[in-house]
């Protein structure tokens, strides 16, 4: 059994990449903290309870993030969360029961005693309480790690790897604000300086930037053959609903929605998925530049370089359909 805590943004992929995270068998999530970063805190704390609640994972309660980085993710991406916790199929179910974290007993005042930890306080305690190492799993910014190790450097021993959805080595980065020489990537240039303290750490890194996230980009197939293949509320019509609400974002901003935290993710089911090489980095936090990982660093990280679409589309259709016992099945969805 692989413990994970998962720290996420709170965006489409990071809810596909929690989904992903839960469906998989030998993984048991000891934590879930929502960043404040590409989503409204509030939704998207509910969108995390309803997806634990439904997957039977009521005694997760998902940790507030309470920092804030100094490049804000734009407006018009965050109120993704906003929508999602409307959606029909995370609200159809069983409603919670009263004093849960997604539907709050207005009659109950809130108390010290029923207050969750903020993000960063939630990661340290869960880790250390851990019976055994664990990995983290970071799909958004690395500030709550980046503090917990500030206040608590003992858990440094107690974590197993650190898997980061971040940066941009040998392509273009996705940051386009003025000012900015755009080769970065946002979840690293919301907080370049927590970027840096991961990195001064010891922790096992292993990062998966643009140059191999770019090779999985959301597509109508994709969509289409996890559709096929899903059962009514299920897992994979959850994450294929999520997909099908990135359509659109090529018409308006010029660039694809890759599978940016799904793959990553995906780390823990299958990392043979990706192409790995140990790099040598640094992360710029100052300039034009802040929030760039930049080869030629004194530290060494495992980074994924590149992934195989068509292998990840399998993974993902086998882990949320639950049918990797049968890959006949698999195949005739991938085929259409």
């Amino acid at each position: 059994m692989t413990l994970v805590y998962l720290d996420h943004d709170g965006g489409l992929d990071d809810l596909a990449a929690l989904q992903l995270l839960l469906s998989y068998q030998h993984v048991t999530l000891v934590g879930v903290a929502v960043t404040p970063a590409d989503c409204l805190l509030e939704p998207a704390l509910s969108v995390t309870a309803k997806m634990l609640r439904l997957a039977g994972r009521d005694d997760v309660r998902a940790a507030p993030g309470i920092l804030e980085g100094r490049n804000p993710f734009p407006m018009a991406w965050r109120v993704d969360s906003l929508r999602v916790d409307h959606l029909p199929i995370l609200n159809s179910a069983r409603r919670p029961s009263p004093g849960h974290p997604s539907e709050p007993d207005p009659a109950r005042r809130p108390s010290a005693a029923n207050m969750p930890l903020p993000a960063h306080k939630d990661l340290a305690r869960k880790v250390l309480a851990a019976p055994e190492p664990v990995t983290v799993v970071c799909t958004g910014p690395l500030s709550n790690l980046a503090r917990s190790l500030d206040e608590h450097p003992d858990i440094e021993e107690k974590i197993r790897e650190v898997v980061i959805m971040g940066g941009a080595l040998d392509v273009d980065g996705n940051v386009d604000r003025p000012g900015h020489d755009g080769d970065a990537e946002w979840n690293l240039f919301w907080d370049p300086d927590a970027a840096r303290r991961v990195w001064q750490s010891s922790l096992p890194l292993t990062l998966y930037p643009l140059d191999a996230t770019n090779h999985v980009p959301v597509t109508s197939e994709l969509v289409g053959d996890l559709t096929r293949a899903a059962s009514p509320g299920g897992a994979a019509t959850i994450v294929a609903t999520l997909w099908a609400m990135t359509f659109g974002t090529w018409e308006c901003t010029g660039q694809p929605y890759y599978c940016w935290d799904s793959l990553t993710a995906s780390h823990l089911g299958d990392a043979g998925i990706c192409r790995f090489e140990t790099v040598e980095t640094a992360i710029v936090t100052s300039g034009p530049s802040q929030g760039r990982v930049v080869r030629g660093g004194d530290r060494a990280v495992n980074v994924a370089v590149s992934a195989d679409p068509d292998a990840f589309a399998r993974h993902v259709i086998a882990t949320l359909t639950g049918s990797d016992a049968h890959p006949a099945a698999v195949e005739q969805a991938s085929a259409g």
